[in-house]
């Protein structure tokens, strides 16, 4: 494996080293990245919504987010290395999908049906941020 396409993600924890995943990354993205918040509490599922409290797996059908701050990671989608209100995020040092993935208070304009329901991009293009299809 190239080490282009590979970081090492620890937590320190008082007295030790929590490994937390091994992702496959974008050529050039620093490995400088330590997410140690919790991802906050989610509400239960609901029908007809995506799953959430789940982690995103490490997987070929899955997309991995090639940036984070100290509390998320997020899916830079335009690579100017900060988290912008439309970019799909995942929370904890563990990468769960919460509600604040994918919704955000005050979303973008991008369309009608992505204000309506709060989405951080358009329905049509959101699921492919994370699912490699």
């Amino acid at each position: 494996m190239n080490a282009d396409y590979v970081a090492i993600r620890l937590w320190s924890l008082p007295g030790a080293l929590v490994l937390l995943a091994a992702l496959a990354l974008s050529p050039g993205v620093a490995a400088q990245c330590q997410v140690g918040l919790d991802a906050p509490p989610t509400e239960p599922e609901r029908p007809n919504h995506h799953p959430i409290g789940r982690s995103l797996p490490l997987s070929p059908d899955f997309r991995q987010p090639d940036g984070c701050t100290d509390a998320f990671w997020f899916f830079d989608d335009d690579r100017d290395g900060e988290p912008d209100r439309a970019e799909t995020r995942v929370f904890g040092p563990d990468r769960q999908v919460i509600c604040a993935s994918c919704h955000d208070a005050m979303p973008p304009a991008d369309s009608a049906v992505a204000t309506q329901t709060y989405l951080r991009r358009d329905p049509a293009t959101l699921c492919l941020t994370c699912h490699a299809l």
